[in-house]
C-alpha cells in the first residue's frame, strides 16, 4: 500500500498535467455465431449471455455465451419459448428472462407473460411465475435482488397499447407486486440502475425523454432530454455513467445509429462518446470490466440485414477526479482530503487502493507519448525512441552526452547535419503535441519538420521568433508566429499542441501563441529533426537539440 502512494506522490508531484482530450476505443471482437435483433444479454460470471432474439420475423430459442477473455463464444441449450424483445437480469447468479414477442404472423403479434429463469451452472431452465401484464419490448433492471420490468407494448414496439404498469418480480419468493405507473408510454425504450434509482431513456413515443424512477417513494421525474432521439437503442453502466448505444430515430427507414452518448446521473447531464463503428438497432449491450460489449441488432435500414457484430467499447480511464480535464496534483490532493469518506466524489464513494493504482496507472500507462527520443547515446548513427519503434537515423550530428538539458543532446553543424525518422502521426487525424529541448539557432532554422509536411517547429527569419507553419488547408488558415525569442543562446523547452480547433505554441511551459484553424493539413510522411521539409540549405538547424517527445493527445505542460 505504501509503495503505491509513493509512486502515484512522485508521479503527481514530477510530471506535467495531462489535458484530457483522448476518447474511448472501439475495438471489433468475433462475431456471434447466430445473427438477430432485439435478444438480450446480461453477464454471469464475467461471462456475456446473449438469450432469444428474432431473425427478421422469426422469434429465436438461442442462447449463445460469450467470453471477452478468450474472444470466443459457446452455444447452451435452448431457451423453452422462442421470442423476441424480451428482456434478460441476473439475480445471485441466476438469468431471469421475462416477457418478450412473436413476430412471426406480423402485424399479428403476440405478447407473452413468461418468465423462465436460467441455471448457467447446470445449463437447464425452470419455469417461474407469470408476469401479471404480457408484454414486449420492455426493459427491465435489477435493485436490492429485484427485478422491475418497465415500458414495452402489448403488441410490436410502435403498435397496440403502451404499457404504464410497472411489475417487480421477487425471485426469492417466485412472486410479483405492482408499483406506480410510468408517466408517459416508452415502447423500446431501455433502462439502467444507478445508486438505487432507475432511469428510462427513449422508446417510441418518448424518443428522447429521460425518466428517473425512485422505488423508495415510488415516484418518477423527468431528467434532461438525450440529445439523440432514439429507441430499440441499449444503455449500459461504466463508472456510474449510463452509456446510451444505437437504436434507430423512430422514422422510417428506421436506419440503425451508431451515436453513443453518455448520462451522468449526478449532474444529469450528456457527453458524446465516439460512434459506434457499426451503426444498429436492437443492438444490446454489456459490461465486464469496464468494457461495454456491443452485440448483434440489425445494420441499414428497417430489418435489412440481421448483425453477427460484436465491439468493444474501452471508456478512457476516470482519473480526473475534480473534473477540470486535467490530470495533476489537484486529483492526487482530492484523494487524501476524501480518505474513507462517504460523501467522497469516487465512484465507489471510498478511496481505496482502487483509485491510488488507477491514478498510478494512468501516469504510468497513459501519459500520451507515442515517441520519445532521449537523445542520450554516446555513438552510433541511431537516436532510439524508448517507447516506440519510431528510430530515427542521424546524419553527421553529433553526440555530447554530457551536453545536453536533460542528460546529453545531439549537436547539429548548421550545414547539412540532420536526424531522420520513419511516419509517427498524420497531424489531420487528431490532437496531438510534441515538446523540444533546443540551444542555439538562428532565424529561418527549422527544429522539426514532417517531410511532403510541413515544418512544424522553427525560429521565424526576422527576429528568431517560435512559430509554426503547420495550418490547415482552408483560406483563413496560415502560420502562428509568437513574439518569444528562441535564438538568444539559452536552453528552451518549444512546443506544439493541437487540440481541434486550437493550436498552441508553448515557449519554456508558457503559452505564447493561441488561435484556431478548421483543421490541419494532412500529411504520412517522416520527421527531420534539424532540417526543413524540403532540406533548403538555410533552414538547417546549428545548436543542440535534446529530449524530443510526441503525445497523441494536447497537453498542458
Amino acid at each position: 500500500m505504501k509503495k503505491t502512494i509513493s509512486i502515484v506522490l512522485v508521479l503527481a508531484l514530477g510530471l506535467a498535467s495531462v489535458s484530457l482530450a483522448e476518447e474511448g476505443i472501439w475495438t471489433t471482437k468475433a462475431n456471434m455465431p447466430t445473427g438477430r435483433w432485439e435478444l438480450s444479454t446480461c453477464v454471469v460470471d464475467g461471462k456475456i449471455y446473449a438469450i432469444g432474439g428474432g431473425s427478421f420475423y422469426q422469434p429465436l430459442r438461442a442462447v449463445e455465451v460469450y467470453d471477452p477473455a478468450t474472444d470466443t463464444w459457446t452455444t447452451k441449450s435452448d431457451m423453452p419459448t422462442a421470442r423476441t424483445g424480451l428482456s434478460a437480469s441476473v439475480v445471485n447468479g441466476k438469468i431471469y428472462v421475462i416477457g418478450g414477442g412473436d413476430l412471426a404472423l406480423y402485424p399479428t403479434v403476440k405478447t407473452f407473460s413468461t418468465v423462465e429463469e436460467y441455471d448457467p451452472a447446470t445449463d437447464t431452465w425452470t419455469r417461474k411465475a407469470d408476469m401479471p401484464t404480457a408484454r414486449g419490448w420492455h426493459s427491465a433492471s435489477v435493485l436490492d435482488g429485484r427485478i422491475y420490468v418497465i415500458g414495452g407494448s402489448s403488441a410490436a414496439p410502435s403498435g397496440g397499447t403502451a404499457i404504464l404498469t410497472v411489475e417487480v418480480y421477487d425471485p426469492a419468493t417466485d412472486s410479483w407486486i405492482q408499483k406506480g405507473n410510468i408517466p408517459e408510454r416508452m415502447g423500446a425504450c431501455f433502462t439502467s440502475a444507478v445508486d438505487g434509482k432507475i432511469y428510462a431513456f427513449g422508446g417510441y413515443w418518448g424518443l428522447d425523454k429521460v425518466r428517473e424512477y425512485d422505488p423508495v417513494t415510488d415516484t418518477w421525474i423527468q431528467k434532461a432530454d438525450m440529445p439523440t432521439r432514439r429507441c430499440g437503442h441499449s444503455t449500459s453502466v461504466v463508472d456510474g455513467n449510463i452509456y446510451a448505444v444505437g437504436g434507430h430515430p423512430g422514422s422510417s427507414p428506421y436506419p440503425g445509429l451508431a451515436a453513443v452518448e453518455i448520462y451522468d446521473p449526478a449532474t444529469d447531464t450528456w457527453t458524446a462518446a465516439p460512434d459506434m463503428p457499426t451503426g444498429r438497432c436492437g443492438v444490446r449491450t454489456s459490461v465486464v470490466d469496464g468494457k461495454i460489449y456491443a452485440i448483434g441488432g440489425y445494420t441499414g435500414t428497417w430489418l435489412s440485414a440481421m448483425c453477427v457484430t460484436v465491439e468493444e467499447y474501452e471508456p478512457p480511464l476516470v482519473v480526473d477526479f475534480n473534473g477540470d480535464g486535467k490530470v495533476d496534483f489537484e486529483d492526487f490532493s482530492m484523494l487524501a482530503q476524501y480518505r474513507c469518506r462517504d460523501d467522497s466524489p469516487f465512484v465507489d464513494h471510498r478511496l481505496d487502493c482502487e483509485d491510488l493504482a488507477g491514478l498510478a496507472e494512468y501516469w504510468l500507462t497513459y501519459p500520451g507519448v507515442v515517441a520519445y527520443w532521449e537523445l542520450d547515446e554516446t555513438e552510433g548513427i541511431v537516436a532510439h525512441d524508448s517507447v516506440g519503434d519510431n528510430d530515427a537515423y542521424i546524419a553527421g550530428a553529433l553526440w555530447q552526452p554530457a551536453g545536453g538539458k536533460v542528460g546529453g543532446a545531439l549537436q547539429f553543424d548548421g550545414v547539412d547535419d540532420l536526424g531522420v525518422t520513419n511516419f509517427v502521426l498524420n497531424p489531420a487525424d487528431a490532437s496531438f503535441s510534441i515538446f523540444v529541448w533546443v540551444k542555439g539557432l538562428a532565424p529561418g532554422q527549422v527544429i522539426i519538420s514532417q517531410t511532403g509536411g510541413a515544418n512544424w517547429l522553427l525560429a521565424d527569419v526576422s527576429e528568431g521568433n517560435l512559430m509554426t507553419e503547420l495550418q490547415g488547408t482552408g483560406r483563413f488558415d496560415g502560420p502562428l508566429s509568437s513574439q518569444t525569442v528562441i535564438i538568444d543562446g539559452d536552453w528552451h523547452r518549444v512546443g506544439l499542441t493541437w487540440d481541434k480547433p486550437n493550436r498552441i505554441l508553448y515557449v519554456d511551459d508558457a503559452e505564447v501563441a493561441k488561435d484556431t484553424q478548421t483543421g490541419l493539413a494532412a500529411s504520412t510522411g517522416g520527421l527531420y529533426f534539424g532540417a526543413g521539409k524540403n532540406l533548403v540549405p538555410a533552414s538547417f538547424f546549428s545548436g543542440l537539440i535534446d529530449d524530443v517527445r510526441i503525445y497523441d493527445r494536447a497537453i498542458v505542460p
